[in-house]
C-alpha cells in the first residue's frame, strides 16, 4: 500500500510550527520584560516624589513674616517687592502690604549650603528704582559693619548672582532706601539632621522655592504708564505657572488699603487693595526658573 504523505511537505510543516512557537515565546518574554521595566520606572518616579509638607504656607509667611526652609532645599529666590523704594517710616500707605513689604519673607531661616538669589520686582514707572541690597553678619564683633554680601545695583527684573552664606545671623538693608530691615539666619546643618521634623523633608535636593505677590482679582486697568498691558492676577498665574513647570505650593489672600487720601483707599500704583501671596517651587534648572519668574514679574500689573 502506497503512502499519500509527502515527506518534504511534512518537513516544511514541522519547521513552520517550530518557528511560530518561537515567535510566540519571544513576544511573551518581550512583553513581560517591558512590563517589568515600566514597573521599575514607576517605582523610581514614586521614590523621588517631592514632599512639600515642611515648607511654610503662604498664610504662615504673611502672618509671621518668617519662613524657615527644610535643610536640603537647594535654592531660595528672595523677591524685592514692588514699592520697595517707599519709606517705611513715612510712606507705609504706598506699600503693597505692611507684612513682608520689602522682601518675601522679611525674615528667612535656612540651613548652611542653601543657595540664595535676589530678584528685583520693583516696577520702574514712571521713575526707575534700582536696589543695592547689603547683608551684614551681625554676630561678627570684629567687623560688625562689614558687608558679607552685596547684590550690586539691581534694576527691574534683574537678579543677583547666586551665593551662599556661612552660619550666622545677617541683617538685610538697602543702600539707597529707608526700608524695614530684614534678616537671614543660617543654621548649622547638624541642627537640621538632628531635628526629626526636618528629616526627609524634601525628596529632591534641586528644589527651588520662592514667593511673589499678585492682585487677587483681575484689575480694571491692566496698562502701565507706557500703555503696555500686564495680565497678571491670581487666576492668570494659576494657569501659567503649571504651563511653565512651576508649582504653586500655597496662596494667601489679604487686603491692604492704608491710603487716607486715595479715592479707593489704596495706592494707585498697586492697582488694587486686594492681593495674594503665592509660595511656589520649581525643580527645573535655576537659569530656566529665573527666566520664567522674570516673565511673571513683567506680566504683573503693579506699576
Amino acid at each position: 500500500m502506497e503512502s499519500n504523505e509527502n515527506p518534504l511537505g511534512v518537513y516544511l510543516l514541522a519547521i513552520l510550527t517550530v518557528t511560530a512557537l518561537s515567535v510566540v515565546i519571544i513576544c511573551f518574554e518581550s512583553n513581560t520584560m517591558n512590563k517589568l521595566i515600566f514597573a521599575d520606572a514607576q517605582e523610581i518616579i514614586y521614590n523621588v516624589t517631592t514632599n512639600y509638607s515642611n515648607i511654610p504656607s503662604a498664610e504662615s509667611v504673611h502672618t509671621t513674616e518668617t519662613m524657615k526652609l527644610p535643610p536640603n532645599t537647594d535654592t531660595f529666590v528672595m523677591l524685592i517687592a514692588n514699592e520697595a523704594h517707599e519709606s517705611w517710616k513715612e510712606e507705609q500707605h504706598k506699600l503693597i502690604t505692611d507684612k513682608n513689604a520689602y522682601f518675601i519673607p522679611t525674615n528667612l531661616i535656612i540651613y548652611e549650603g542653601t543657595k540664595l538669589v535676589f530678584l528685583d520686582a520693583d516696577a520702574p514707572w514712571d521713575t526707575p528704582h534700582p536696589h543695592d541690597i547689603e547683608l551684614v553678619n551681625i554676630n561678627n564683633e570684629e567687623n560688625s559693619e562689614a558687608s558679607s554680601f552685596s547684590t550690586g545695583i539691581l534694576n527691574y527684573t534683574d537678579n543677583s548672582e547666586l551665593f551662599t552664606l556661612p552660619v550666622g545671623n545677617y541683617s538685610i538693608t538697602d543702600k539707597d532706601y529707608e526700608i524695614k530691615e530684614g534678616t537671614i539666619t543660617v543654621l548649622d546643618n547638624n541642627q537640621g539632621n538632628n531635628n526629626n521634623n526636618n528629616n526627609n523633608s524634601i525628596g529632591n535636593n534641586k528644589l527651588i522655592v520662592g514667593g511673589f505677590y499678585t492682585p487677587t482679582n483681575q484689575v480694571e486697568n491692566t496698562k502701565d504708564n507706557d500703555g503696555n498691558t500686564h495680565p497678571g492676577s491670581l487666576a492668570y498665574y494659576k494657569q501659567v505657572v503649571n504651563e511653565n513647570g512651576i508649582k504653586i505650593l500655597s496662596e494667601y489672600n489679604f487686603t491692604y488699603s492704608k491710603c487716607d487720601y486715595c479715592p479707593q483707599g489704596y495706592w494707585p500704583d498697586n492697582k488694587s487693595g486686594n492681593h495674594t501671596l503665592i509660595m511656589y517651587s520649581s525643580e527645573q534648572p535655576l537659569e530656566q526658573t529665573l527666566k520664567i519668574l522674570k516673565t511673571f514679574v513683567k506680566d504683573n500689573v503693579y506699576i
